[in-house]
């Protein structure tokens, strides 16, 4: 919010835990308003749904789908900053946390 707003440097919010809608609520309760920044391009907000299950079954999980996502959202705005909320979930469901230095 702040780069957006007092820098005008664009962003990516991309979560795992809570949908864009969830978020634009959230932080409308504090006084923010993220429709405005992302109608004028100046935020893209992303929810990435993780089946938790599914890893834990196969134990593989690759993360080039989630970078190709992530790449199209910062060229889509120029995007100048980058927050993952949060990257723990992201990982929480991998049986080997040693899989992350890989």
């Amino acid at each position: 919010m702040r780069g957006a707003r007092e820098f005008n440097e664009p962003g990516v919010f991309m979560a795992f835990e809570e949908t864009a809608k969830d978020l634009t609520q959230n932080v409308a309760s504090l006084g923010f308003d993220l429709k405005d920044l992302i109608v004028r391009k100046k935020m893209v907000l992303d929810f990435v749904y993780i089946e938790r299950s599914e890893i834990e079954m196969t134990g593989e999980y690759d993360l080039e789908g989630l970078f190709i996502r992530l790449g199209q959202a910062i060229d889509a705005i120029g995007a100048r900053r980058v927050v993952l909320d949060t990257i723990e979930s992201l990982f929480a469901g991998l049986p080997n946390p040693l899989i992350i230095y890989r």
